[in-house]
């Protein structure tokens, strides 16, 4: 009896052991689970600080190859979308700081997109300058408005598909008229602003939308985000719906989603995509994203070389699609003269650039000179050639109408946008800077020299004449002298840049100052 008690005193005592022995690996399995998690955590963290960091100086190794393309512009009298800062940049020969270690990965190349500001509408104008210059701006934004959404009837017969509706029965967007009200009121507000209330609502017969919103800055609006704070103003009408099929869909579903609803590296090449296929667009029936015609930083001017169709129609409302379809084609095509050097079989010796590994001269782009006036600018559009005493004639086109644009029109722009985005491994740093560009990297003029003229010699003699060097050096003419003798005169000097002879490129020109820096991450 006795001895069958202790046995079972024994068993209990072996099955508490046993069970304190489980209750201490269980503990200690979730010391060790939480361990690893933390340990995991932690090196999920650091990657993606690592990354992080990688991926912000790839965006501004972007930002800097960027600017490196603008200061490097080496046309003075022009800007188009044939030369390098509209193409494409190469990153041949960069390592993006592979160190050559097994298992190193070469991160992917950043993405640039550069273009300038002048091919835009600025929405300032609307509200600086005289009465007359404010008006005409108004009258060119409506006209533009009204383009982009499809409600212009000078493009309706070209878009494809034909004249389409695109605003529905029940649609309370607000009509164009009432858009640009509003926007002014508000730009005017901003200019003004005394206190944090401001009034958007332009309407008299309803009451005013307050919202509370202090001013950040002394300028009238800073980023076109602001537009959203005008009444009216929507994503949709700034950035349009997607209209792209979604992955998850396996390419048959359009993506709903809305802008800002997109991660950056999306929207990086959405808008990248906006832009290069802008021309194409432009027969698209469905209404377009104003983001890509409007700005906030540029001169006020168009650059004729680089703006869409939509801001060349909205600059006079008489301007017809063949005529702007002739200015576009003109600017995309060669010249007379180097296409009539192909129909003889050969190029023009003042053709063939001096260097033969240089890139081919643009020979496409609009010029100062064929801005200079309504006959230059009809040759030049027209692209064909006229016989002596000939005007010539741009079918639709008239000289009131070039009175009416040239304000508007460049060649050149000032103002630059550049938008670089880079991704190491989960983390997308997208950076974009506003620069204005000013200087050119146009060859200075060559040193001049001294000349000494002849001697004259005879009961009237005649100097010789001095030649001066090549440059800004001028041409001395000798005198005359009565039996004696004449002296030539002396060349103009011209000045000179110190000696380098580090073997290193002269420093470029060209200064960009920044008006605007923005960095997102996600």
């Amino acid at each position: 009896m006795a001895q069958g008690l202790i046995s079972g005193v024994r068993r209990v005592r072996r099955g508490f052991a046993l069970l304190v022995v489980l209750l201490l690996i269980i503990t200690l399995a979730i010391v060790v689970y939480i361990l690893q998690r933390e340990v995991a955590r932690e090196s999920f963290v650091s990657a993606n600080l690592r990354d992080d960091l990688a991926s912000a100086y790839l965006a501004n190794m972007g930002l800097v190859r960027g600017q490196v393309v603008l200061r490097l512009d080496d046309k003075a009298d022009y800007d188009s979308l044939n030369e390098p800062w509209a193409k494409p940049l190469r990153w041949s020969g960069e390592t993006f700081g592979e160190t050559g270690e097994a298992g190193s990965v070469k991160p992917a190349e950043p993405q640039v997109l550069i273009s300038d500001e002048e091919r835009k509408f600025n929405l300032l104008t609307m509200v600086r300058g005289n009465e007359e210059q404010r008006k005409r701006a108004v009258e060119t934004f409506m006209r533009l408005v009204n383009i982009c959404r499809r409600e212009d009837e000078r493009i309706k017969q070209y878009l494809d598909g034909g004249v389409r509706t695109v605003r529905r029965a029940n649609d309370d967007t607000p009509n164009t008229d009432t858009l640009v009200r509003n926007l002014i009121k508000y730009l005017e507000e901003r200019a003004s602003e005394d206190s944090d209330e401001l009034e958007f609502t332009s309407e008299k017969a309803t009451k005013a939308d307050q919202r509370s919103m202090k001013k950040q800055t002394p300028f009238q609006m800073l980023t076109l985000g602001e537009l959203l704070q005008v009444e009216g103003w929507t994503h949709e009408l700034l950035h349009g719906p997607l209209r792209v099929a979604g992955p998850e869909s396996g390419g048959g579903d359009p993506d709903t989603r809305g802008y800002y609803e997109l991660t950056d590296q999306e929207k990086f090449d959405r808008t990248r995509q906006q832009i290069e296929s802008l021309d194409t667009r432009s027969r698209d029936p469905n209404p377009l994203p104003l983001i890509h015609y409007i700005t906030l930083y540029s001169s006020g001017r168009i650059n004729i070389n680089t703006c869409s169709r939509e801001v060349l129609l909205a600059l006079d409302a008489r301007l017809t699609w063949d005529v702007v379809d002739r200015i576009i084609t003109a600017r995309e095509q060669d010249r007379r003269d180097v296409q009539a050097a192909e129909a003889n079989g050969g190029t023009l010796p003042e053709a063939q650039p001096a260097d033969p590994n240089a890139p081919p001269e643009d020979k496409a782009s609009f010029r100062t000179q064929d801005l200079a006036s309504y006959a230059a600018f009809v040759a030049r559009a027209s692209n064909e050639e006229t016989q002596q005493g000939q005007q010539p004639a741009l079918e639709g086109f008239t000289e009131e109408m070039y009175t009416a644009i040239r304000p508007w029109l460049v060649v050149r722009s000032t103002v630059f946008r550049v938008e670089a985005s880079a991704k190491v491994g989960k983390i997308t740093t997208t950076t974009y800077a506003i620069y204005r560009r000013t200087g050119s990297n146009q060859a200075a003029p060559a040193p001049g020299g001294t000349g000494t003229g002849g001697t004259g010699t005879g009961g009237t003699g005649t100097g010789g004449t001095g030649t001066g060097g090549t440059g800004t050096g001028g041409t001395g003419t000798g005198g005359t002298g009565t039996g004696g003798t004449g002296t030539g005169g002396t060349g103009g000097t011209g000045t000179t840049r110190a000696a380098d002879n580090s073997g290193l490129p002269d420093e470029p020109r060209i200064r960009l100052t920044l008006l605007l820096k923005d960095i997102k991450q996600n």
